[in-house]
């Protein structure tokens, strides 16, 4: 990773942030629907404990041989290290459903909510126009995607909408409810970045593992961030999966 590598993600970082913060300036932002929970103690407590079973479920993903099954259908996808951690995160978002589901809780209490809809849609399109135009990716687009291209981005697109789902929709919300704005999304972002071991731990080396992690770690802020000012989880998943899809295209 060499310089012109790092200044490529600095100032997609600062340049995803000053369109939000443009954003921020007009009524539709400044009138997002904020969630709250009538026990957020309960909630906060549900949330880490859903964590907890997917982080045990992550870790045995990768190393025990009874996830074969879920792990051989990333082969569908490529069979790459993203497809398998795709498959993972769409597995473990089906718990998080399954909670909300059965608890009777509506959609708007993971992030899904119609109000917030509009401004997540327009925040997320102007953070997406402004990274393929950092990225240079305006004619490689325009002369059409390969079908491996395509398939990638698919990739991107649900490895992005179940994760953003997980953390920025379901826990983030449930956090700052309990513990507030900042320590919720600090919070929040701590156990982002443990989930990025699993699976890691032993393929990565220690010179790969550290500037990976700082990269998840600045954009797991980037992430919730755009989170609290959009109040909708389409805002954050459409920023992470185009800019991860144009960095291997």
């Amino acid at each position: 990773m060499d310089l012109k590598y790092w200044l490529g993600f600095l100032s997609e970082w600062l340049g995803v942030a000053a369109v939000v913060m443009i954003a921020g300036i007009s009524p539709m932002l400044k009138n997002i629907r904020r969630i709250e929970f009538r026990y957020p103690k309960r909630e906060a407590t549900y949330s880490l404990s859903l964590f907890a079973l997917s982080y045990l479920i992550g870790f045995q993903y990768f190393s025990n041989s009874i996830f074969d099954f879920l792990r051989n259908l990333a082969d569908y996808f490529g069979g790459s290290e993203l497809a398998q951690r795709m498959i993972l995160a769409v597995a473990c978002l089906i718990l998080f459903l399954l909670a909300t589901i059965l608890r009777g809780q509506p959609l708007k209490s993971i992030g899904w909510g119609k109000a917030n809809l509009k401004a997540g849609a327009i925040t997320g399109f102007l953070m997406v126009v402004l990274i393929i135009f950092l990225r240079g990716k305006f004619s490689t687009l325009l002369h059409g995607v390969t079908p491996e291209q395509g398939s990638l981005l698919l990739v991107w697109m649900l490895l992005a909408l179940a994760e953003e789902t997980i953390f920025r929709g379901y826990i983030q919300l449930r956090l700052t409810s309990y513990w507030g704005g900042t320590w919720g999304w600090l919070a929040t972002v701590a156990l982002y970045m443990l989930w990025q071991l699993p699976g890691r731990l032993w393929i990565l080396s220690f010179a790969e593992m550290c500037p990976t992690l700082l990269i998840s770690l600045v954009q797991a802020l980037l992430l919730g961030w755009i989170m609290k000012k959009s109040g909708h989880v389409l805002a954050p998943a459409l920023y992470r999966a185009l800019a991860g899809w144009l960095l291997l295209i």
